[in-house]
């Protein structure tokens, strides 16, 4: 009777188990659950005979490795697929035709096209200027996108943190709950399996490792080693602005005693570091590399512009605004340095922020696109176009600086001219032949290089013979005897003029102001031509403009390939731990009838026990 008495417990204990795991077979991190049975025996006078089976106890069936396995790929995947959807928004923002960039570069100079061969025409000015307008608050939108961006990254990555925090603070909870059932018999497998959650929910937020005690509690630490839980104590993770960079935001973690340690990057992992990486790296790489562009294409054409006449008669004015490059000292400055930043060459400017350290001897500036190092023994210097002046004050040994150059450019981009009749589509001066010329002399070419107060002064030029001219005019000292080459430029007054041909003696030409600016086109042939031009750091805008669209076209595809593979190898780490301690609702199903019957035939001893005990009775009377 005790034999079938311990059989019929075990395969109760069993149908309960077997029941438990039907029930939560879809249950969020449930782990199979099976019975440990153990028989129980004695040795009497007729040997080892055995008094039954014992359900020693329930345990989970999992495997500490595949856990690891499964919280490891879980941080990978979270990290590339973050990523790889912020730059899927990212690359959609570009592929809309309505923010191309390129495209709206390209009506302008259509625009200076049209112009060109109607100078007068007031709808072809006002065109130009409308095309203008496009070209400016399409950079500037697509900056102010960019900030949308970054400010709706930094807001996933709070939400992110305070996932993390209530994972850490569960840990902590559930591990002094193991404590507390220390002792009580059986296992707290339900303890057990929230406590894997929690950590598998914590690795979808931050890379972790995870040490589990023979007791059942956990030690969480960073990737690094930094502890997060221990015990029932559970660490913070707090997000604050960078202190040289305060568009950067910077991961700590925060013990009980109030103690701040910073967490470097690379030891993030999970959705954080997905997002932190698109929000410091990509995107700063789409907005300086649009910076570069916008600056470059403003200052060429307001240079240009500078260089003509206007309908009226007035020397151009700028047809863009551009944002001002700007110095962030870092919060831990001691120092009174105040830096001053201006565009002293826009065709060499860099897609580029900069960092300013200075460590008490010299100033080492680190270009942050491809953390090129240089360093200067003073200030003001020239570097990528930048004219950088120590404004006032002066550093203290340890004091960094951040440069927010080419990310500042398109943010402040804006078209100025809203008068058609303000577009210098004509130079400054004109040449004339003499009326009375025998030779072929004429000018190849008429080049402004900027206007100043002796451009419109007439000069004459003056053929002694088919070798030799003389000149006369204001701001050109009457030079006499001067050597004649045929393709040779004479540059005076802000103006180069190219000869050409082969003149005679006595034939004359006049370098004078141009007499009606408005029929004058050649300022606009100029500004046309500019679409051309390699002027931003040697290339061409378009060909600029697709290095930046096919830059974020690339990082997109590399991160969903790495978001693909990430995710497969995560999905293969679960399927192997669900093969494990997954629940299979067939296998369950046959088990149920094992035990079942089981449970019966253990009835069936308790029953043949008490005909025995009863034939007993009967036999004593």
């Amino acid at each position: 009777m005790r034999i079938g008495s311990s059989a019929m417990n075990a395969a109760y204990t069993q149908l309960q188990t077997s029941g438990q795991n039907i029930a939560n077979a879809s249950t969020p991190g449930y782990v199979r659950r099976e019975v440990t049975l153990q028989e129980v025996g004695n040795q009497g006078a007729n040997g080892f005979t055995g008094r039954g089976v014992d359900a020693v106890a329930v345990r989970r069936v999992y495997d500490d490795f595949l856990l690891r396995e499964v919280a490891a790929g879980k941080a990978a995947a979270a990290q590339d697929t973050s990523r790889n959807e912020s730059l899927g928004r990212l690359d959609r923002l570009f592929a809309d035709p309505a923010t191309g960039v390129g495209a709206a570069f390209d009506d302008m100079v259509s625009a200076f096209s049209d112009v060109s061969a109607r100078p007068s025409d007031p709808s072809a000015r006002a065109a130009v200027l409308a095309r203008a307008e496009v070209f400016a608050s399409r950079a500037s939108a697509l900056d102010s996108r960019f900030l949308e961006m970054r400010e709706a990254t930094h807001g996933r990555m709070q939400n992110e943190v305070a996932k993390a925090n209530d994972a850490l603070q569960g840990i902590g909870r559930i591990n002094r709950q193991i404590g507390e059932a220390r002792g009580s018999v059986g296992e707290p497998n339900s303890l057990f399996d929230q406590r894997d959650k929690l950590i598998s929910d914590l690795n979808g937020v931050l890379r972790s490792n995870a040490v589990i005690a023979t007791d059942g509690t956990v030690t969480v630490t960073t990737g690094r080693g930094e502890p997060l839980v221990v015990g029932p104590k559970a660490a913070q993770l707090s997000l604050s602005a960078n202190a040289v960079d305060p568009t950067q935001l910077d991961l700590s973690v925060v013990r009980g005693n109030g103690t701040v340690l910073p967490l470097p990057a690379s030891d993030v992992g999970g959705s954080l570091a997905g997002l932190a990486r698109f929000a410091s790296d990509d995107l700063d790489a789409a907005r300086t590399r649009l910076g570069q562009i916008s600056a470059a294409v403003a200052s060429r054409f307001n240079d240009q512009q500078a260089r003509g006449l206007d309908a009226n008669g007035a020397a151009g004015l700028p047809l863009f605004a551009i944002g001002r490059p700007a110095v962030n000292g870092s919060t831990a400055n001691t120092g009174s340095a105040q830096f001053e930043v201006q565009i002293a060459d826009a065709s060499a400017l860099q897609a580029s922020d900069y960092q300013i350290a200075w460590d008490g001897s010299q100033y080492a500036v680190t270009r942050s696109s491809d953390r090129l190092v240089r360093n200067f023994a003073s200030m003001p210097q020239q570097i990528d176009g930048l004219s950088v002046s120590l404004g006032s004050g002066a550093p203290a040994a340890g004091d960094r600086f951040t440069v927010r150059a080419a990310s500042a450019f398109s943010g402040g981009l804006r078209a100025l001219q809203v008068n058609p009749e303000r577009i210098a589509t004509a130079l400054p001066v004109t040449t004339e032949n003499g009326a009375n010329n025998s030779g072929d002399l004429r000018a190849a070419s008429v080049v402004v290089s900027e206007i100043g107060p002796t451009t419109a002064m007439p000069v004459t030029v003056t053929f002694t013979s088919a070798s030799t001219f003389n000149l006369s005019g204001g701001g050109t000292g009457n030079p006499n005897g001067i050597a004649y080459t045929p393709g040779m430029q004479l540059d005076y007054n802000g103006w180069s003029v190219k000869l050409e041909g082969v003149p005679a003696a006595g034939d004359t030409m006049r370098i004078v102001p141009t007499a009606n600016p408005a029929q004058d086109n050649r300022n606009a042939r100029a500004m046309q031509a500019i679409g051309d031009e390699t002027f931003v750091a040697g290339s061409s805008v378009i060909d600029r403009f697709a290095e930046l669209v096919g830059d974020i076209g690339t990082r997109t595809q590399s991160s969903r390939a790495a978001a693909d593979m990430s995710t497969r190898l995560h999905q293969e780490a679960e399927r192997a731990h669900s093969e494990l301690s997954g629940v299979n609702l067939d296998e369950e199903a046959a088990r149920m009838l094992q035990y079942q019957q089981a449970y019966q035939a253990a009835a069936k001893v308790i029953a043949t026990a008490n005909e025995m005990f009863r034939a007993l009775l009967d036999a004593a009377g």
